[in-house]
């Protein structure tokens, strides 16, 4: 099974919410949240999906204490390539088309690493970026790569 994370650091400055197996098991990776307090967002996670086909999601309500507005971020990862992708991807594609049916009527951001190339910067389509193509398609999203 998996942890889940909440910790407090550096004399309080800085709050951590994450997920992901623990560390002698070695499998999967995990998700997690770092933010700063000063910034006032209240932090709250929702689970999706039952905890072995969701393991690689976050989805966290934040909510600006000042304001009561609200944001729904989604983080996923690790949606593999090899034999058995196509079942993972299955899993965490339909857990994502829920979040976005679910919170809708709230600001979203999906972001993570979905191992998709999608043909920006003239890179080849892989299986994996079509299926962030057509996920995007079937809702009002759009892919936007951020290059650091």
């Amino acid at each position: 099974m998996r942890d889940r994370v909440r910790l407090v650091c550096k004399e309080n400055e800085y709050q951590m919410i994450g997920k992901g197996h623990v560390k002698w098991q070695k499998k999967g990776v995990g998700v997690g949240l770092i933010v700063k307090n000063a910034l006032n967002w209240k932090l709250e996670e929702i689970c999706e999906g039952n905890e072995l086909d969701s393991e690689d999601i976050l989805v966290m309500r934040c909510e600006k204490v000042q304001t009561n507005k609200c944001i729904i971020l989604v983080m996923c990862y690790k949606t593999s390539m090899g034999p058995l992708a196509q079942e993972e991807n299955v899993k965490k594609y339909t857990i994502l088309e829920r979040v976005v049916q679910e919170f809708c009527r709230f600001p979203m951001i999906l972001m993570g690493d979905m191992n998709g190339h999608v043909g920006i910067l003239g890179e080849k389509v892989n299986e994996n970026g079509r299926k962030m193509i057509d996920f995007c398609e079937g809702t009002t999203y759009f892919i936007q790569k951020i290059l650091g």
